[in-house]
């Protein structure tokens, strides 16, 4: 994602008028993958110079563009979201600053949340780096850089349409109808069955890729209608290599999940990036609530992960925070029905989050995934070490001037 131009575009810009059309627009992102301009105009019903017409609008407006997310399971990586209690200000700082370079860390941002103050980070383990990972983590918390750390596995991941079901296009405004929300879910929990709707373990089949791939990859999860041909030329190979490329191994061997759009609907002074650890009582209502945010302007994103006792997702969004409150207040609603088990919530500072597209140049055909975290621990102990000593000596100054003035009175 890109961070930055979000942040430029959405500070103080005025209320956006959505229409009809660039609400379907953006809806069908969400519910098909779009590689191509013309994958919108069939499923649109208009001519290639309109589609490319409102795209283009929507890029310089809100910066929209459409970015692909790769299937990290089939590229033997493990997609783990880690939130790291700091209760120190500097200490987040400098893990913030630090653990942003590293190539493996897809989004890196300071929150706050029911779980205390720290850093969330969601980073790319390959198979095999799990030991490594757990032991950077282990000697940031024995070195008291972070007072705790809670590890999401995602296993599965599950787009949600986050759509324009509470959008008046007469008024140009967005109505929340929490009680409607409230409603529909309860009214689906007894209808719907107790099956599993994901798979418990990740993909272990053998799927082939190579650097061309990846490189494919790191730029379509920027861009998923960047043309193949130009990525060929930054190569300087031939665009029909890249094209069998993305044929023969990208999508017959599925290496990307889904595509979605990039879209922040709210004032982003008004708004916050939030994700919600949501543990249900049962499956049934796990399925209901995640049917009930269907077209609504809500949640983008479910995870299921491992390690969760009872039917758990981790919800992702982007809501105004009167909005993200209501939300919270049906969640306790939910709780004393005895349908939440319990939750928790994390809410963002988007102005000084990182994000990085996946590691291309960091994948050697015969070794590998090169992950190496120990260079990032000795920098962050060393700083570390750095920061103390001047501590120190202020103190042991500031000390011996005090004694100073004493014994001259």
């Amino acid at each position: 994602m890109d961070v930055e131009s979000c942040k430029r575009t959405c500070w103080h810009r005025s209320n956006y008028k959505y229409t009809p059309l660039v609400a379907k627009l953006i809806e069908t992102c969400y519910e098909t993958k779009i590689f191509k301009l013309k994958d919108l105009v069939r499923l649109l019903g208009i001519s290639v110079s309109y589609a490319h017409y409102l795209l283009k609008k929507l890029k310089r407006d809100l910066s929209f563009k459409i970015w692909a997310l790769p299937s990290y399971e089939k590229l033997a990586l493990r997609v783990l979201r880690c939130f790291l209690q700091v209760k120190s200000m500097a200490y987040r700082r400098l893990l913030l600053e630090t653990l942003s370079q590293h190539a493996f860390v897809t989004y890196i941002a300071r929150c706050h949340g029911s779980s205390g103050k720290g850093i969330w980070c969601d980073f790319l383990v390959p198979d095999g780096k799990g030991y490594d990972f757990s032991f950077f983590l282990e000697s940031l918390q024995n070195h008291g850089i972070i007072d705790a750390y809670e590890i999401r596995p995602v296993i599965t991941l599950r787009t949600i349409v986050m759509g324009f079901e509470w959008y008046d296009f007469s008024t140009n405004l967005w109505r929340f109808d929490w009680q409607a929300f409230l409603k529909d879910m309860l009214s689906k929990v007894d209808s719907l069955d107790s099956s599993p709707f994901y798979e418990f373990k990740p993909s272990t089949s053998n799927v082939k890729f190579d650097f061309y791939d990846l490189f494919m990859l790191h730029y379509l999860e920027q861009d998923a209608l960047t043309p193949l041909a130009s990525l060929a030329l930054r190569l300087r190979t031939s665009p029909q290599n890249f094209s069998y490329h993305f044929r023969n191994h990208i999508l017959e061997g599925e290496l990307i999940r889904t595509t979605r759009p990039y879209w922040y609907p709210f004032l982003f002074e008004e708004s916050s990036p939030y994700i919600l650890n949501i543990e249900f009582e049962d499956l049934r209502s796990l399925k209901s609530f995640l049917e009930s945010l269907h077209r609504k302007p809500i949640a983008h994103t479910c995870m299921c992960y491992e390690q969760a006792t009872h039917p758990s997702a981790v919800l992702a969004g982007f809501l105004p925070y009167d909005e993200l409150f209501n939300l919270t207040d049906i969640l306790d609603l939910l709780r004393d029905q005895g349908i939440v088990r319990d939750y928790g919530y994390y809410i963002f500072d988007l102005q000084e989050a990182r994000s990085n597209p996946l590691p291309c140049n960091h994948y050697d055909e015969v070794l590998g995934w090169r992950f190496d975290l120990e260079p990032y621990l000795k920098s962050i102990l060393k700083a570390t070490r750095k920061a103390q000593e001047g501590r120190t000596k202020f103190a042991t100054k500031f000390t011996s001037a005090a004694d100073n003035k004493i014994e001259s009175l």
